[in-house]
C-alpha cells in the first residue's frame, strides 16, 4: 500500500503489522491502536479492517490499514520512523 498524507488533516494512511501480546484487555484492533498511539507525534489512530491475523503461542501478529493522526506537519516517513521505532510495529510500504 502506498502512504498518503492528507496536509489540511494532518493524516496518514498505511497498512502496518502490530503484534499484540495474548491475553490483552479489549479486542485486537482496539490494542492495536492503542499501541500505535504511543509513537511520538501521533495524536490519533484509526483502524480499518483486518487484512490478515498470524496466531502465535504469546502473540497475534495483526495486519491492518489504519489512519494516523498527527501533530504538527509531520512527513508520512517520519511518521513511518515513529512507529517503527516502537517493538513489534512494523510498517508494511509497498
Amino acid at each position: 500500500m502506498t502512504l498518503t498524507n492528507d496536509t489540511e488533516t494532518n493524516q496518514t494512511t498505511m497498512t502496518v503489522t502490530v503484534r499484540v501480546p495474548n491475553g490483552t484487555d479489549g479486542d485486537l484492533l482496539t490494542d492495536a491502536e492503542r499501541r500505535l498511539s504511543r509513537a511520538d507525534g501521533v495524536s490519533g489512530v484509526t483502524a480499518g479492517e483486518i487484512k490478515q491475523l498470524q496466531p502465535g503461542l504469546s502473540a497475534t501478529d495483526v495486519t491492518v490499514e489504519v489512519t494516523i493522526e498527527t501533530t504538527g506537519t509531520q512527513s508520512p516517513r517520519s511518521v513511518v520512523e515513529s512507529l517503527e521505532a516502537l517493538t513489534g510495529i512494523e510498517v508494511n510500504v509497498q
